[in-house]
């Protein structure tokens, strides 16, 4: 097993270098020695794993799969390590998170500092949600957990888990005492179309808001909304819609203990999308301390702040009486 693994990780280091010669002298290994640990893999798994050209070798469908698959060994194989070193040196554990903009902004937050405390010896190394690439991050080791939404957890291989917390649902937001709310008529919703008399703000961050505006908004309101700001950052989107008359559609999430002004779902019936939200790791991970706990941590926050499962979430009353 362990000189499996041995010719695995050469395996990794022949495709992440590009050639044989550069992973020879990165290993400090001689090009045959590489070239024979090719040959068992491919003979223990019957096919080819590398195409040589003339710039060096890449990996062939198959051993595009393999790599993955050693990626991910090689994760838990360090996390494995870092465990036995925790014992009797200061060598730190650390937990790569990726998550959204909200769960940046809003529950990350909350959660990070206890679960520090809680494992002094931890290192979190947060970085931001890519969606053409978060998946295959997780599922190879780039990343440990990925916190956002679960849209696409169907399409993940049996050995991934995920865990959901709660639903998001998406709102046209404005800030309480905006103009339009004296609009509402005695039947508590807003006609969809007085929409247009105001500016938009399209939220960048995430693609899905930015097609949301551009065709479901478009669809139901007759014509393109006057999109006046285009702004890439949650936090800065939030602060605008504070200090100005423009609405826009934003998940009501980000409206739970917004410091200043406060922002308010509009009574309208134009952009509710509901997602599901939660966490996405890999299964040998479960057991971890730091992820159940982490696990933990997001049960606690969610429950504490009146997040459901069923997709019910606490916002500011979505009624003409909340209207100045």
């Amino acid at each position: 097993m362990i000189d499996l693994m041995t010719h695995l990780f050469r395996l990794q280091a022949i495709v992440e270098e590009g050639s044989m010669r550069r992973a020879a002298l990165h290993l400090n290994l001689t090009q045959p020695a590489l070239t024979r640990s090719v040959q068992l893999i491919e003979e223990r798994l019957g096919q080819p794993l590398l195409e040589r050209h003339a710039r060096g070798v890449e990996p062939t469908a198959f051993g595009r799969e393999v790599l993955s698959s050693v990626m991910r060994l090689s994760r838990q194989w360090e996390l494995a390590e870092q465990e036995l070193l925790a014992a009797t040196t200061s060598a730190k554990r650390v937990l790569r998170l990726e998550a959204g903009p909200l769960w940046r902004m809003v529950v990350l937050p909350a959660i990070l500092g206890p679960l520090k405390e809680k494992h002094p010896d931890l290192r979190i190394e947060l970085t931001n949600l890519r969606p053409a690439e978060s998946s295959k991050n997780v599922i190879e080791g780039k990343i440990d957990v990925l916190c956002g939404g679960l849209q696409f957890v169907a399409d993940l291989p049996p050995t991934m888990q995920h865990r959901a917390f709660t639903h998001f649902h998406d709102r046209v937001t404005a800030r309480a005492d905006h103009p339009l709310f004296a609009r509402i008529p005695k039947s508590g919703q807003l006609p969809p179309e007085v929409l247009l008399d105001y500016p938009w703000l399209v939220y960048t961050g995430d693609p899905i808001y930015e097609l949301e505006t551009a065709h479901a908004a478009t669809e139901r309101l007759g014509r393109e909304p006057d999109v006046r700001i285009s702004c890439e950052s949650l936090a800065s989107a939030l602060r605008v819609l504070q200090q100005s008359n423009c609405v826009s559609i934003l998940p009501d999430g980000a409206l739970a203990d917004l410091s200043g002004p406060p922002l308010v779902p509009v009574p309208v019936s134009l952009g509710r999308r509901r997602a599901p939200s939660g966490v996405i790791f890999r299964e040998e991970m479960l057991d971890w301390p730091p992820l159940t706990d982490l696990l933990s941590a997001c049960e606690e926050f969610f429950g504490t702040r009146g997040y459901v499962l069923d997709g019910t979430a606490p916002t500011q009353p979505d009624t003409a009486e909340a209207t100045p």
